[in-house]
C-alpha cells in the first residue's frame, strides 16, 4: 500500500539525490510550490496528482541508469 508518508519519502530522497529544491519539485510536477507542505499537513492527492508526481521521481532514475 502507498502512504502520504511514502509519497513524501520519495519526494525527498528525489530531491536530495536531483539537488532540488521541494518547492521546485512540487511546481515541475503538479504547478504547486507547496506541495511537500501540504502533504506534511495532512493534505491527500488524487490519483492524477500521484500519477504526475511518479512521472517526474521515475525522470531521475531513469537518468542514472
Amino acid at each position: 500500500m502507498i502512504t502520504i508518508e511514502t509519497v513524501i519519502h520519495d519526494i525527498e530522497a528525489y530531491c536530495l539525490k536531483a539537488g532540488m529544491a521541494e518547492t521546485t519539485f512540487g511546481k515541475k510536477a503538479v504547478n504547486d510550490g507547496k506541495l511537500l507542505t501540504r502533504l506534511r499537513h495532512g493534505r491527500s492527492i488524487s490519483l492524477d496528482t500521484y500519477n504526475r508526481i511518479v512521472a517526474v521521481l521515475s525522470d531521475v532514475q531513469e537518468a542514472a541508469e
